[in-house]
């Protein structure tokens, strides 16, 4: 306990730019046209948009410039209980994340070289996340000491804020850069490679209880680590294929088609973020890595008439194994996806749903102190269940998506979609966490009563959030 910093034990870390409409930190969809159906699009061209789809479907002279604008409304508590040591129930208020709304540029050109061959080059954030609970108000006084409140305290006196946040913010922002080809092998198969260059910037700032002297005696300080970023580089590797019409049980079924996209973790590493926002928390072993992860995907259009679609996707993104993520916690993802559109010469309408089980799950934590003392995996799990509802709150888990296309004249046509993910609220456990500072404030020389109440301490942190976003592009077709 000696060398573990409980003073920062309720939050940090990671990301922000807003919280974008996301299967956990990654958008739904790129570009006007998927994002109104569901983010799918594996087995359907897109037009330039395809590049980060799947970039064997990509054709055609386009320009397509957008871009989104989102607006997520997060709130946060921790709520702490420490009656049963002679102190009281803080009862904590959901905070409001003052994180503002966003806008992600997007821009996608293709360009047809032969009736076999396509190329283009794109550029689209992809993703983001981000909280800023600055408001929230600390306060101070050690109830074990008989110190009273005062802003004017030694530095451990510090005792967290009103609703627990620490006045965290944070923000995590990515970009890719993509040179998509394409190849139509032959009439029913088209395969393409798209190598990507992707720059990230993560951010972190929060009251760690640190002070600086001042002529009126102490001043509590914001810390934090400041900007870290960096490039990655990876590929796509994408398939399409038209699949010949065929019967089942005398029903003729055509215009069929397949899609396979495979894409390629990207490390990233941003010096001195992870690893000492968790140092402070009095866990070791984080490094600064923060892998964007692979995923694998398949999809399936289907022509319900010449001007009527409707698309099936399947992918799974791989945070269980991307560094950063997996450290703390975070499962794989399966994400379904089903789309429609209805193609007219003035009007398109498209409309979907998206669907994938939040990667953050509650971690088991049990008490931080048994009969060996002080229990580090407890510990580390309760601290790690309150990061990802503060600093990494990706638990949307349903999307509701709509939007269409108005042809301006034979060339140009301006696209939309709207994505609204409803309300969800997660509460985990983190009680670990809140006994561990309990003691750290009563010192080694614990008050009987403390020791003894210590294990009925209770704390637990709780997440609310909802998204809206709205996707436009202006796309220019030349012949």
């Amino acid at each position: 306990m000696k060398n573990i910093n409980i003073v920062l034990s309720l939050s940090l870390l990671t990301c922000g730019t807003s919280l974008f409409a996301t299967n956990g930190d990654s958008l739904i969809g790129l570009g006007p046209k998927s994002r109104a159906m569901g983010g799918a699009g594996i087995a359907y061209s897109l037009g330039a948009e395809s590049a980060l789809v799947n970039p064997a479907l990509i054709e055609g002279k386009r320009v397509m410039f957008g871009g989104s604008y989102f607006s997520p409304t997060v709130e946060f508590k921790n709520n702490v209980d420490t009656s049963a040591v002679g102190g009281a129930n803080s009862h904590s208020s959901y905070q409001e994340s003052d994180k503002g709304v966003s806008l992600i540029p997007e821009v996608a050109i293709s360009y047809q070289l032969d009736d076999k061959t396509a190329f283009g080059v794109g550029m689209f954030g992809i993703a983001g996340m981000g909280v800023d609970y600055y408001s929230d108000r600390p306060f101070f006084g050690n109830p074990f000491k008989g110190h009273q409140a005062s802003d004017s305290t030694p530095q451990n006196e510090y005792i967290g804020t009103k609703n627990g946040t620490n006045q965290l913010s944070t923000s995590l922002q990515l970009m890719s850069f993509a040179l998509p080809y394409a190849k139509k092998i032959n009439d029913s198969l088209r395969i393409g490679i798209v190598p990507v260059l992707q720059y990230g910037s993560l951010s972190m700032s929060f009251n760690s209880g640190a002070y600086q002297a001042s002529e009126q005696g102490f001043k509590n300080v914001h810390t934090g680590t400041g900007t870290s970023d960096d490039l990655g580089f990876g590929a796509q590797f994408g398939l399409g294929y038209n699949v010949d019409d065929f019967e089942v049980k005398n029903v003729k079924v055509k215009n069929v088609s397949l899609g396979l996209v495979l894409k390629t973790p990207i490390k990233m590493t941003y010096a001195h973020q992870i690893s000492d926002a968790t140092r402070a928390f009095g866990l070791e072993g984080f490094s600064d890595d923060l892998t964007q992860p692979g995923e694998i995907g398949v999809g399936l259009a289907y022509k319900l008439t010449k001007d009527q679609t409707i698309l099936f996707d399947y992918k799974n993104i791989m945070w269980g194994s991307a560094g950063g993520y997996e450290d703390f916690g975070w499962e794989n993802q399966n994400v379904f996806a089903i789309g429609y559109e209805k193609l007219g010469w003035d009007w398109t309408w498209r409309a979907g749903y998206n669907y994938a089980k939040s990667p953050i799950q509650e971690l088991s934590s049990g008490p931080a102190f048994d009969q060996n003392g002080f229990n580090y995996q407890n510990y580390k799990n309760a601290v790690i269940n309150y990061f990802n509802l503060s600093g990494f709150p990706a638990v949307s888990e349903h999307h509701f998506t709509f939007g269409g296309g108005k042809r301006i004249n034979e060339h140009t046509s301006f696209d939309f979609a709207c994505v609204y993910a409803p309300k969800v609220e997660k509460t985990f456990d983190t009680s670990a966490l809140s006994q561990a500072q309990v003691a750290g404030m009563a010192s080694e020389n614990m008050p009987v009563q403390v020791q003894r109440g210590l294990p009925e301490v209770e704390s637990a942190a709780s997440v609310s959030h909802n998204q809206f976003s709205i996707t436009l592009g202006l796309n220019i077709k030349f012949y």
